[in-house]
């Protein structure tokens, strides 16, 4: 019986587009570009030499103690889930007239809410603030969502929910800058932060043409498949206990549930970040190639997750073709088409999208007039907010950006004074949501996130 080999078989959403991201100018023998994919991870496995890796799933009694002890009803989550399910308009504030998710959705579309957002992103400082180690975090699904309940009672509840189970980076089929089948990441034995190797993967960008990412792959000899096996585990109890500590989640605005990278940030982390550079200069017709390459595919694989739940949320995440590297010329000579390629394919689709901008993009700001109007927020690193309010006020939503060094060492009142200028100038008219820059401090004192939750409170009142 003769196979074909033209991949037109659609699963999980996946046609041409990731075909042509994951497999180049080649056809996969199987028509789903899922399986084809899967195939080549199994094939990968059996031909590599096993890296030296401690595994990070935790082992079967860990999960089975799980189970047995951490599923269990804590005193007084049986009366709490009773009361949030009964609450159909819950407070993060006092004063609250309408819900979180109401309140974001009109912050992003310029209608009027009755006050300023504030949304935090809790990331790693889950972790402190709720009572484990970071790789327990990473690792253990129940303890992770248990931390997350236990962080969000500290503060009362933001806008936006702190879900964030890394699941030991362990994502397989989607090519993102926090996946260890991608990349080189050295996770944490305590109580550390995770950390990336930026050992080159990609000898050229004709390669990535030619052949896709599939050869960049990586299963440390099938271990990482191994290890993933055990982490699905761990990611069902995280989804199954999230459900039951936070049961009006519909009412509260998801930050994201999908991520989409920028090709040029995945390409500057395979190449290395200095010969990424110098074949800014020396190829730019072959970097906008590769960027053309892989940018639909990457939308198609991204949004996975979001269209396995029915979510229309999705992070845009781009850091390496801000002003912080590269100059007004070479983004728009080189990486503009691409990004706007992406997002109107995101918009087109229906997706509200969180523009993860990290860095500065100041010098950019304008370019941001060229987007969709109202499809989402530019959450935003070291971006001048002020400026980026006189540009772009109307067009799309701002969030942002308490300075990192000020959250974490800064005293409340240099907080506070911080956020109220934000509050005053960024939120004035709408269409801004306070927090962090990227996301919140793994060492940021709870004082001064009180702070920065008052302030709201006191100043951010419509």
């Amino acid at each position: 019986m003769r196979v074909s080999r033209k991949p037109t078989g659609r699963l999980m959403g996946l046609g041409e587009a990731s075909r042509r991201l994951y497999f180049g100018r080649k056809n996969p023998a199987l028509r789903s570009v899922l399986l084809a994919y899967a195939a080549a991870l199994l094939q990968d496995a059996k031909k590599q030499n096993p890296e030296s890796v401690q595994s990070t799933a935790p082992s079967f009694q860990q999960t089975l103690g799980d189970m047995i002890g951490d599923l269990k009803l804590l005193p007084g989550d049986l009366e709490r889930m009773m009361r949030e399910v009964a609450d159909t308009r819950p407070k993060v504030l006092p004063g609250d007239t309408m819900t979180p998710r109401e309140r974001v959705r009109r912050h992003i579309h310029f209608e009027q809410a009755d006050r300023v957002a504030v949304a935090p992103q809790l990331g790693y400082h889950v972790a402190r603030a709720g009572g484990i180690s970071v790789r327990e975090f990473m690792t253990r699904g129940v303890r992770a969502a248990r931390a997350a309940r236990t962080a969000w009672d500290l503060y009362g509840g933001f806008d936006m929910l702190p879900y964030a189970f890394p699941a030991g980076y362990l994502f397989p089929f989607v090519p993102d800058s926090h996946t260890r089948f991608w990349n080189r990441w050295v996770l944490p034995d305590g109580d550390e932060l995770p950390k990336l190797e930026e050992t080159p993967l990609l000898a050229s960008l004709q390669d990535v043409i030619d052949h896709g990412i599939i050869p960049l792959a990586r299963t440390e000899g099938g271990h990482l498949l191994r290890e993933l096996a055990g982490m699905s585990v761990q990611v069902a109890l995280y989804a199954a206990i999230t459900a039951r500590l936070f049961p009006r989640a519909d009412l509260y605005y998801p930050y994201a549930t999908a991520i989409v990278n920028h090709p040029a940030d995945l390409l500057s982390f395979w190449m290395g970040f200095e010969p990424f550079m110098m074949a800014c200069a020396s190829e730019p017709e072959r970097m906008r190639e590769a960027c053309a390459a892989m940018a639909p595919g990457l939308v198609e694989a991204g949004c996975i997750s979001a269209r396995l739940i029915g979510s229309k949320n999705v992070l845009f995440g781009v850091s390496r073709v801000s002003g912080s590297y590269i100059s007004r010329r070479m983004f728009d000579n080189l990486f503009a088409e691409s990004f706007k390629q992406q997002i109107e394919m995101l918009h087109g689709q229906g997706y509200t999208i969180a523009y993860h901008l990290d860095n500065n993009y100041d010098s950019m700001l304008d370019f941001f007039l060229e987007l969709p109007r109202h499809s989402g927020f530019l959450h935003l690193d070291q971006t001048d907010l002020f400026k980026a309010k006189k540009i772009l006020h109307g067009h799309l939503c701002l969030m942002g950006n308490l300075h990192p060094g000020l959250a974490s060492a800064g005293s409340p009142e240099a907080v506070a004074a911080a956020c109220e200028r934000l509050i005053k100038e960024v939120g004035a008219g709408g269409g801004f949501i306070l927090s962090n820059a990227c996301e919140t401090p793994v060492d940021m004192p709870p004082e001064n996130m009180r702070a920065m939750k008052k302030s709201v409170d006191r100043w951010g009142w419509y």
